[in-house]
């Protein structure tokens, strides 16, 4: 065994070594905070209100940025379907306190699909890292809804007479 300074050299260095690894633990987790919220932001707050073979409908907030219209990106079945602005007139998000003006709203024309029962999904997009990283955060819940094969009909006759 060693002498009783060398016991209390083993110790501090012990106790320096807990000490680096600890501070080390706090600062990898602080960079994955910071790299989450940069990347991934909760700030945006929305619902999906509608969808039937007419269209899909909803609202979206961006709370970190109340008055900029959100990117939103519809996926029908997984499958990327459109893209527009939030920017339709939605009075009823105005008057419960969600948005500090009316234009959130967004309303994509459901695209010509064959009768049948389909998933309607609406994405947020975050853009990030000097605009070079978009991520897409899911708003509200996933909606099911169903096309008859008479609206199929009706919205293939639709087009054809455009």
């Amino acid at each position: 065994m060693g002498t009783m300074v060398e016991r209390e050299a083993r110790a501090r260095l012990t106790n320096y070594l807990i000490i680096k690894s600890v501070a080390e633990i706090l600062f990898v987790g602080a960079l994955a905070v910071g790299f989450y919220l940069t990347a991934f932001t909760p700030f945006f707050r929305g619902s999906l209100d509608a969808a039937d073979a007419r269209s899909i409908a909803g609202w979206v907030v961006n709370q970190a940025r109340p008055k900029a219209p959100v990117e939103v990106q519809l996926y029908i079945d997984g499958r990327f379907a459109g893209n527009r602005l939030a920017d339709f007139p939605r009075p009823d998000v105005l008057a419960s306190g969600r948005a500090e003006d009316e234009l959130h709203g967004f309303v994509f024309e459901t695209p010509q699909l064959p009768a049948g029962e389909y998933e309607a999904r609406v994405y947020a997009v975050h853009e990030s890292g000097k605009e070079q990283r978009r991520t897409l955060q899911l708003i509200g819940k996933p909606l099911l809804f169903n096309i008859t094969a008479e609206e199929a009909k009706e919205k293939l006759q639709g087009r054809a007479q455009e």
